[in-house]
């Protein structure tokens, strides 16, 4: 009788331990994460440089206008930044009274010679003048021509000049004050080209062997707006001196602001792997990691990631192509975790 009341005890424990270990089973095949995935897909993404710079002209953009002649200044009909067309007056420029003096010197001088040559012409007719009397007076006349021609395309014909725009185009600069007396070839404004506006960006020395002319590139206001397409025209090989970055010059192919802020994406290749939503992408630089879903668990899979976008991430590892990826709910995944599917959609 005594025996079996002593084993009551030992039959109540084992029995309470048995129901112990029975609640631990149930609990922990009830742990499971909630997890979006999408199908894996390969490709390509393009590898990009980004370079910061502004719209302005291009170095064979803008042009000084000057008189190779001395004189002033008698009339503005621009100022900085109006836009022109071909032929439109710029400025009165009136030359000084030696340029008129040389004009009118010339003209003499010309007139002069073309004299005295018909004079020796009708000598020689008259067998009173030798051949090379009018070779020397056909000389003189034609050094007196170039003469006059000479200060014709100077400073033109008249004491004044209405200058005028060579094309279509923005006034960038006034570089003259109505009235002061100016040198020969002195600047007078510069000309902007109205199709010659480009992105001049700055990138690192280390690009400078993977930017290359022809590389099409995606240009945005840094203030935010719509991109334009754009094509790399020149990559400078020397350091600017005040950046000390190399100039890269590209044509958009839509309108620019003069002076405005931008951001240039350069294509420079092509990433190719794994296309990975950024979310599904976990771990810092030295553990880089995803999850896939294999029998209704977590199976972490180490990658390399090798480019990424805003939304996208190209990587290599050894994933399988027939699992899922999980996206959402990957930050809360151990290896070997329970899972509960839904199914998402892939990044484009």
């Amino acid at each position: 009788m005594s025996v079996r009341h002593a084993l009551i005890p030992v039959a109540l424990a084992a029995f309470a331990l048995a129901a112990c270990s029975g609640g631990e089973t149930a609990d922990e095949a009830a742990v499971s994460a909630a997890v979006t995935t999408v199908p894996l897909t390969q490709g390509s993404l393009p590898e990009t440089v980004t370079a910061y710079g502004s719209a302005g002209p291009a170095a064979d953009a803008a042009q000084v206008i000057s008189v190779q002649a001395p004189g002033h200044i008698t009339r503005w009909s621009v100022t900085a930044g109006t836009p022109v067309k071909r032929g439109q007056s710029l400025l009165t420029f009136a030359l000084a009274p030696s340029s008129v003096a040389a004009y009118r010197q010339a003209v003499t001088s010309q007139t002069l010679a073309h004299t005295q040559r018909d004079h020796i012409a009708q000598l020689l007719s008259q067998q009173l003048a030798t051949r090379d009397q009018l070779d020397q007076a056909e000389k003189a006349l034609q050094d007196a021509q170039s003469s006059l021609d000479a200060v014709v395309q100077q400073q033109g014909r008249s004491a004044t000049t209405d200058v005028t725009a060579p094309f279509d185009g923005t006034v960038v600069t006034v570089d003259a004050q109505q009235g002061d007396n100016l040198q020969p070839g002195a600047a007078l404004l510069t000309l902007q080209r109205a199709d010659g506006l480009v992105v001049t960006a700055g990138v690192e020395r280390d690009a400078m062997t993977r930017v290359q002319v022809g590389a099409s590139a995606e240009v945005v206001s840094i203030d935010g707006g719509t991109s334009m397409h754009g094509t790399v025209r020149r990559v400078a090989h020397a350091l600017d001196p005040h950046t000390h970055q190399l100039a890269v010059e590209i044509v958009p192919d839509g309108a620019l602001i003069n002076g405005e802020g931008l951001r240039a994406d350069i294509v420079v290749g092509q990433w190719q792997g794994w296309l990975l939503p950024r979310d599904a992408v976990q771990g810092d630089e030295t553990d880089r990691h995803v999850f896939q879903v294999a029998n209704g668990k977590a199976v972490s899979v180490p990658v390399k990631v090798l480019g990424e976008s805003d939304r996208v991430t190209v990587a290599s590892g050894a994933l399988d192509a027939h699992l899922p990826l999980v996206t959402e709910g990957a930050t809360q995944l151990d290896d070997g975790m329970a899972v509960r599917v839904s199914t998402g959609h892939a990044e484009p």
